[in-house]
């Protein structure tokens, strides 16, 4: 039927004699119809994209939504939790922006940030010590090098900033560890005795801490982990740094392996290893624990940004893209 009604429109007789306002006006005409024409024929197609209801349990999906639902659903976003939004949607907005493609991904985008809790670096208190943990692989000591740099020489008010590692089993990432802290003239300390280790930076405002990475089923690495904290004698931001490749299920594992150390933020990781970031959206919207960084390539100190949900929805329903952060 569209193809008909693109040919309907298209056969111009152009007789001698005509004036050219009126040819450049049916020129305009067909322009803008062959566009509306277009428009119903990509609806069509994503609405065929899967059309099987049972899929969706039984969700029925609008034509205007097709799109959005199909760039959501192939960001890698859990089904269940695509659903619950997909309906939210639907429910809230109005009869005239349900019947406009642009309106519905408009909403649809906004509806996304707001379900992602991210938190600023604003910090009132005198000293800021950070721990960062996770499993084996994800970043943390070349994550834990650009924190360093970015509260030590960033933009706006630099603040004097220490290193602890706990990391005693991987000499090369301890040896690059100290490297970076002694190209930025920053004391660092490689200590059994963690209590002492926090005294003797007791003058530095942010403390950053690197740990071995732990699976999430290593229970005597991670209980080690639980020591230090208990031991301390302070207040201490744990940091789950997790990579952006992995899959939703993973994540919610290592979190659930981790969990018990009380994580106070999400760091995500190797944005640059993935085309996909529904997974992360899932993590952050199920366990409902705020995001403070995110690390976008191998570049230190360059590839770190404070966290927005609005970049992160990006990411997810237009690919990843380094230069709008």
């Amino acid at each position: 039927k569209a193809a008909k009604e693109i040919s309907q429109i298209a056969n111009i007789e152009t007789a001698p004699g005509r004036q050219d306002q009126i040819y450049d006006k049916k020129i305009d005409d067909v322009a803008r119809q062959v566009s509306a024409l277009s428009e119903k024929v990509n609806m069509i197609a994503d609405m065929f994209w899967e059309e099987r209801a049972s899929a969706r349990n039984n969700l029925i999906i609008p034509p205007e939504f097709a799109g959005i639902y199909k760039d959501a659903k192939n960001s890698g976003m859990k089904e269940e939790h695509l659903e619950q939004i997909m309906k939210i949607t639907a429910e809230n907005m109005s009869p005239q922006m349900k019947a406009n493609p642009t309106a519905v991904r408009r909403y649809f985008s906004s509806l996304l940030r707001k379900m992602l809790p991210c938190r600023s670096e604003e910090d009132n208190r005198k000293q800021k010590i950070m721990m960062l943990v996770g499993p084996t692989g994800v970043g943390k000591t070349t994550t834990l090098a650009k924190l360093a740099a970015r509260f030590a020489y960033g933009e706006g008010r630099r603040a004097k900033t220490g290193i602890i590692t706990l990391d005693t089993y991987r000499i090369g990432a301890v040896e690059q560890l100290f490297q970076y802290a002694k190209m930025m003239k920053l004391p660092i300390l490689d200590v059994i005795d963690f209590k002492n280790a926090l005294k003797q930076l007791n003058h530095c405002e942010v403390i950053l801490i690197d740990t071995t990475g732990s699976s999430q089923y290593d229970k005597e690495k991670l209980a080690r982990l639980e020591m230090f904290l208990k031991h301390s004698d302070a207040q201490i931001d744990v940091n789950l740094v997790l990579s952006a490749g992995s899959k939703i299920d993973d994540m919610l594992e290592i979190y659930n392996g981790f969990s018990f150390l009380d994580i106070d933020t999400l760091i995500i990781t190797k944005f640059d290893e993935t085309k996909i970031f529904g997974n992360v959206f899932s993590l952050v919207y199920e366990i409902n624990k705020p995001v403070s960084f995110f690390c976008l390539g191998q570049e230190v100190p360059d590839d770190i940004m404070v966290a927005k949900s609005e970049f992160l929805v990006d990411c997810l329903l237009q690919g990843f893209n380094k230069d709008k952060k």
